[in-house]
């Protein structure tokens, strides 16, 4: 026995517009889009070799895979490409005659679960201290295309990571005045410093005082603190490839920054 209405229902059901199955269709394969990203702090100092990992959100179910990845081969010059253990079940194939240029192709008969870094690049820098070039993730084409690819380009600069301030020190201006100099020790691989200040022992609330600071000194304005409470300072280096190390809170865990100058 047929239930009433149902040639009805499927008839409804056939007449749906195109559109609609294209909007389901649309919505889903987005949803399964895979995002690849190179790191925006890349780099080392000239005529060092360094790694630049490539991340995957999800490479779950990927089969086979082809990246090419442009640089400017003035800043630096790509010697190879390794798996990592999400991807060391597949085979990987490695282009680098044309210099700027990094072609990858990633296949396997057995699909990538997971996220993380899909690969590691290696890197030497053959440019001048502080050049730079952007880690152009040019395409990715995954499973022929079944699966769309969301691009995030890195960056790559010929210097060292900005080190931790140390030795901060202040002192009067001058004697007598409501004027303070705020002192630190250089980091020989910053090209500027910041200055934040902050109100709480933990420094949870930390702001932007001063940017950009080309000397290891500079003035604090005359600021004075409120009846019973503090000023409490912290200066971190920064360079092309980023700013420094805030230091660590208690007991040993990194601090982080909640209001970086800009």
């Amino acid at each position: 026995m047929r239930a009433k209405g149902t040639d009805r229902d499927r008839a409804r059901t056939l007449a749906l517009p195109l559109w609609a199955f294209l909007l389901s269709w649309t919505a889903a394969s987005a949803s399964l889009a895979s995002t690849l990203s190179l790191p925006g702090d890349a780099g080392a100092p000239p005529g060092a070799a360094t790694t630049v990992p490539l991340y995957i959100d999800d490479a779950t179910g990927m089969l086979g895979t082809d990246i090419v990845i442009a640089y400017d081969p003035a800043v630096a010059r790509a010697t190879g490409v390794a798996k990592t253990p999400l991807s060391s079940s597949q085979s990987l194939t490695v282009n680098l005659s044309s210099p700027g240029t990094i072609r990858i192709s990633l296949f396997g008969s057995s699909p990538l679960v997971g996220g993380g870094v899909l690969l590691n690049l290696f890197f030497n820098s053959v440019g001048p201290l502080n050049a730079g070039t952007v880690l152009d993730l040019v395409s990715a084409v995954i499973n022929e295309g079944a699966i769309p690819a969301v691009l995030k380009d890195g960056h790559y600069c010929v210097q060292a990571l900005p080190d931790e301030v140390r030795n901060l020190r202040l002192s009067p201006a001058s004697p007598g005045s409501a004027t303070a100099t705020l002192a630190w020790d250089a980091d020989p691989a910053a090209t500027a410093y910041n200055v934040y200040t902050a109100s709480l022992p933990d420094l949870e609330d930390l702001t932007c005082f001063m940017h950009g600071v080309s000397s290891t000194s500079v003035a604090d304005g005359g600021l004075v603190p409120s009846p019973d409470t503090a000023i409490f300072y912290l200066v971190t280096s920064t360079n092309c490839r980023g700013e420094g190390a805030l230091g660590f809170a208690e007991p040993v865990s990194e601090r982080t920054n909640p209001n970086p100058c800009p």
